[in-house]
């Protein structure tokens, strides 16, 4: 976790975003950075009297990447840290690709802008876009949602084994922060007859084994269940099919049924088992 991107769009949800970020950043004393990129459209915003260097919609973003480091400068100080700020017209892509190379980063830490419902995070198009192609884990906050140290986080599970590097980042955090861990399966009629994977990496991490039956929807049976103990911290693994499909495919696009109460993590899946 030594550097933590977060992209920014200048709202308030960015802002708190980066707020989270910062306190997981004084734990490991991570660089941060600060990236906004932009698209000028060249019948609404360019303006031909000026180069493209010189163009006022880019000093306008410029600024308002000033006005919103200078109001965090006071607390980064204070937690001994440094940002960096980005600001370039790009493709949205550029931010988990291009930057996430640039600068190593480690980890994406962004808001979601769904007034309520994780179906607004998942398919939102910056949210969307972060988890389906960063190679990196990404950590989406709720708006409004104020940071709280790690104690109670959960890992959902399915029936496959998840290797010591796609564990690590979340195994980091919980360590740090001397979280504990509820590993979660869910019981369905496809998989209540099936062992669950292999799951490493939690030495020295206090954690506990959970089933719990379906109801209505894995995602609803999630929902239920970190709402009921408290919790702060749901990690999923993204891998290339199943899981990530099962959560959200089938359910979401049909209905709210999962709303972004705490902080969600996503962690890229590595196939490299020990």
């Amino acid at each position: 976790m030594q550097k933590i991107l977060i992209p920014t769009d200048f709202s308030a949800v960015a802002d708190n975003a980066l707020n989270y970020a910062i306190e997981i950043a004084a734990k490991f004393k991570s660089e941060l950075y600060l990236c906004h990129v932009y698209s000028i459209n060249k019948k609404l915003d360019y303006d031909w009297d000026y180069s493209d260097e010189e163009q006022p919609y880019k000093r306008k973003m410029e600024e308002k990447m000033k006005l919103t480091k200078l109001k965090f400068t006071e607390k980064i100080a204070q937690k001994g840290l440094s940002i960096q700020t980005i600001v370039e017209e790009n493709m949205i892509l550029s931010l988990f690709s291009t930057q996430v190379k640039k600068h190593n980063i480690d980890l994406i830490v962004m808001g979601s802008k769904g007034a309520s419902g994780l179906e607004k995070v998942i398919f939102g198009s910056v949210a969307a876009t972060a988890l389906e192609m960063s190679k990196v884990p990404v950590l989406v906050v709720p708006p409004e949602y104020v940071f709280p140290p790690f104690k109670e986080t959960v890992l959902a599970l399915d029936q496959n084994s998840i290797s010591l590097r796609t564990l690590s980042p979340f195994q980091k955090l919980v360590a740090k922060f001397g979280a504990k861990v509820t590993l979660l399966r869910v019981l369905t009629d496809s998989n209540k007859n099936t062992p669950g994977g292999k799951i490493l990496g939690f030495d020295g991490v206090e954690t506990t084994y959970r089933e719990v039956p379906m109801h209505n929807s894995v995602n609803e049976s999630i929902k239920k269940f970190v709402a009921k103990e408290n919790c702060d911290l749901l990690c999923l693994i993204r891998r290339e099919k199943s899981f990530f499909e099962s959560i959200f495919t089938k359910s979401i696009t049909k209905t709210q049924v999962y709303d972004s109460q705490i902080p969600l993590l996503v962690l890229p899946e590595n196939d490299d088992l020990p």
